[in-house]
């Protein structure tokens, strides 16, 4: 279902490419270190708030820098964090935006995790999580992206369960240098263009404007084929066999919301310690529907006779903007003072299809957030340094929708005719560094925030990282990190006159890495977690406290680098100990509290991943990805426990597949691969292949759907050009 969407000349691209504009390269040293240098550079750091070495961070963290995302030529952030990051898997949904997981935690919302962008969390709070920046196939405005793997709520606050995202966008001081990018996809089709410039204004302040605007068709049903683990009859009279891609459209795979064209508009500002940004996003996909809305029964619950046209197209789509105001004082030799603060205007907006006609209105509402932080940090001596610091966010929810008109807002859990609320959160947090001596160093870090609807949430964490030699070290980490359920559900909840528990992951992590050469570095992660969650009770439909478990898994990881290769290879392996459902819910998170297996839904237990990249010639630079996800033992047996309270004639326990269907269990495998060649020192082309093993069968593609395990959408293989030019 191809969509008129926003088209882009190749005259505003020699336009934009002939401009007359002074050049500035950013100095790219970091980028040609080995990595045991690297690993002794100390940086702002993401897994501390007192200064560090990238060596010593008290976490396992993931850096892509801004080669590798050129390298990669994701079309997204889904695509590049799942070709570098170990143990990250992203699925689809149908009724919800698609879903990014780590270590085995992915949830039914995306609230388990942050996207931190300089600083600032961009979470939505009012029902979903981390939705923006996603989607967005333009990527030359970051510097380079920092994902935590793990808890990092000590440092960040609430939501920081499973992951942190922290994207660091380039200024004026660090600009890879202004340039234009046009890209065009096929099969998987789109065309994006973006362009950079910064301005000087002497020694002390500079500017960097960024635009970026993409017209995202997706991939159709041909190459992208919808599959469904049942067969069935439609409401319109076609037949779904299991297993087989769907003999009818359905909306293309990861086409923009609504047609409208995704977007990035970026200013930052900076003055000696004072930083200003702002920035507007706006992006969102198109879903496919579950098959139980225009199935008939016992499948599904649709009417007879309903032809395919009257099901409304489902979508999810938002627009963030965001002001930051930053700046740090020097208060002495070793204090310093950085007050932060802004705003933040998120607008959400979603089309589901239920099961008869009238259908539900769009979803629609705005938040507003105002925020101001300040963090002191210090040295006491030569071995210790310290960071304390308060928070203050007053939010606005409920808030009408810019582009809905006269529309109400419209929350999924309270309803049409959402009323307008307001909240107020603190956050008080501090850390403490000991260099105990030269090999021994101590972390410990404490966060405690407080929601007017929620009780207090605390997050400790006590790491020692021990590096006995130039080539070892052995860091230990024990924490606990929380999340407060979406603000819809408290709201709810603090109408009812209660206040909300937070989800709590309680874990250990043990690591060691050890630089092999100056090229190559091995890293090796073990960690056990406790997890108490909130999800989607599915008897209710609510978002409570719904099971408790416990599991553990281990990382390995090569990393090489050298002036022509770089190459990184991760097997990440996880596995469920105990599981325990809450009384009286109906959970989908795992079938092992009914028996049947003892793995988690939604996961492989086994993912590797290689990515390299090499400089064959001065002018030629060759890449490719492959990830292999081997298996969902855990969706098989979700599935199988379901089928098996099947009872013919009653729709609400009908089976989730035929007798006998294990297609979309298997594995599934993503091959990408492309070039890059520099025509001259300001002009790079490049082509790019992805998913290439899709043209040998669909079926290595497939991405099960969140949930609903037996249905899969295969990625379409695909191709896209690029044509970057610097000025």
């Amino acid at each position: 279902m191809k969509k008129n969407t926003v088209r882009y000349s190749s005259g505003l691209l020699i336009a934009l490419t002939c401009a007359s504009v002074s050049a500035q390269t950013a100095d790219d040293t970091l980028l040609d270190m080995d990595l045991a240098r690297l690993g002794e550079i100390t940086l702002a750091p993401s897994a501390t708030m007192t200064p560090t070495t990238a060596r010593r961070q008290p976490a396992s963290v993931t850096v892509i820098d801004r080669s590798m995302i050129r390298d990669s030529a994701a079309r997204s952030l889904f695509d590049l964090l799942e070709t570098y990051v170990p143990n990250f898997h992203y699925l689809p949904h149908h009724w919800e935006a698609p879903h990014m997981g780590m270590r085995a935690i992915i949830g039914d919302r995306d609230d388990k995790y942050l996207i931190v962008l300089n600083g600032r969390v961009l979470n939505e709070l009012t029902h979903y999580g981390a939705m923006s920046e996603r989607d967005l196939p333009m990527l030359d405005d970051i510097h380079h992206i920092d994902v935590v793997r793990g808890p990092g709520s000590v440092i960040y606050g609430p939501g920081a369960v499973s992951m942190v995202i922290n994207i660091q966008t380039e200024s004026a001081t660090d600009n890879s240098g202004d340039a234009a990018t046009l890209k065009l996809g096929a099969v998987e089709q789109f065309e994006s263009l973006e362009f950079k410039k910064s301005l000087s204004f002497g020694a002390r302040h500079g500017l960097l404007l960024y635009a970026g605007m993409a017209a995202y068709q997706g991939a159709d049903q041909s190459d992208a084929p919808m599959v469904y683990g049942n067969t069935f009859q439609t409401t319109w009279g076609q037949t779904v066999h299991a297993g087989e891609p769907t003999p009818f459209e359905v909306p293309d795979n990861h086409a923009a919301f609504r047609g409208k064209p995704r977007m990035k508009f970026h200013a930052d500002y900076e003055l000696d310690d004072f930083r200003a940004w702002l920035r507007y996003t706006q992006g969102g996909e198109e879903l496919t529907w579950e098959h139980k809305i225009f199935g008939l029964p016992p499948v599904g619950f649709g009417a007879p006779g309903s032809p395919q046209a009257s099901f409304p197209i489902q979508g999810v789509g938002y627009r963030q903007l965001v002001l930051d105001l930053s700046n740090r004082w020097a208060l002495g030799r070793d204090l310093s003072l950085e007050l932060k603060g802004g705003y933040d205007s998120f607008t959400y907006e979603r089309t589901i299809t239920r099961i008869a006609p009238p259908w539900t209105p769009s979803e629609n509402h705005r938040e507003d957030h105002y925020t101001l932080r300040g963090t002191l940090r210090g040295k006491a001596g030569d071995t210790q340094a310290f960071a304390a610091g308060a928070e203050y966010v007053y939010s606005r929810y409920g808030l009408p929708s810019p582009g809905y008109g006269d529309v109400p807002p419209y929350s999924a859990a309270i309803g049409p005719n959402t009323p307008q609320w307001s909240t107020s959160a603190f956050g008080l947090f501090g850390e403490h560094q000991w260099q105990a001596t030269d090999t021994l160093t101590n972390f410990l870090g404490l966060r405690v925030d407080k929601d007017e609807y929620t009780q207090a949430m605390w997050s400790p964490r006590w790491s020692v990282v021990y590096a006995p030699n130039e080539r070892d070290t052995f860091k230990s980490v024990l924490s606990r990190s929380v999340r407060k359920n979406n603000a819809e559900e408290l709201f709810k909840q603090h109408r009812a006159g209660q206040t909300s528990e937070p989800e709590i992951l309680q874990g250990i992590e043990l690591i060691y890495q050890r630089t092999l050469t100056p090229a190559l570095r091995l890293d090796v992660s073990m960690f056990y977690n406790q997890v108490q969650v909130i999800g989607i009770n599915t008897a209710s439909l609510r978002s409570t406290r719904i099971a408790d478990f416990n599991y553990t898994g281990a990382e390995f990881e090569l990393s090489y680098k050298t002036a022509a290769w770089r190459l990184s290879a991760s097997h990440a392996s996880t596995r469920l100990l105990e599981f325990n459902a809450e009384p009286g819910v109906v959970t989908r998170l795992s079938a092992a509290y009914l028996g049947y297996g003892n793995d988690l839904n939604n996961w492989s237990n086994q993912i590797t991943k290689i990515a390299a990249t090499w400089q064959y010639a001065p002018q030629w630079r060759l890449s490719g990805a492959l990830r292999v996800f081997w298996g969902y033992p855990g969706a098989q047996a979700v599935t199988q426990a379901i089928n098996d309270a099947f009872h013919p004639g009653s729709p609400s326990t009908s089976s989730l597949s035929d007798p006998g269907y294990t297609d979309s269990f298997q594995e599934a495998v993503f091959l990408d691969f492309g070039a890059q060649y520099q025509m001259t020192q300001r002009d790079t082309f490049s082509f790019n292949a992805y998913n290439a093993l899709g043209w040998v069968d669909h079926r290595y593609n497939k991405r099960l759907y969140l949930l609903n395990g037996t249905n899969y959408r295969a990625e379409a293989p695909a191709i896209a050009v690029g044509y970057r030019h610097e000025f």
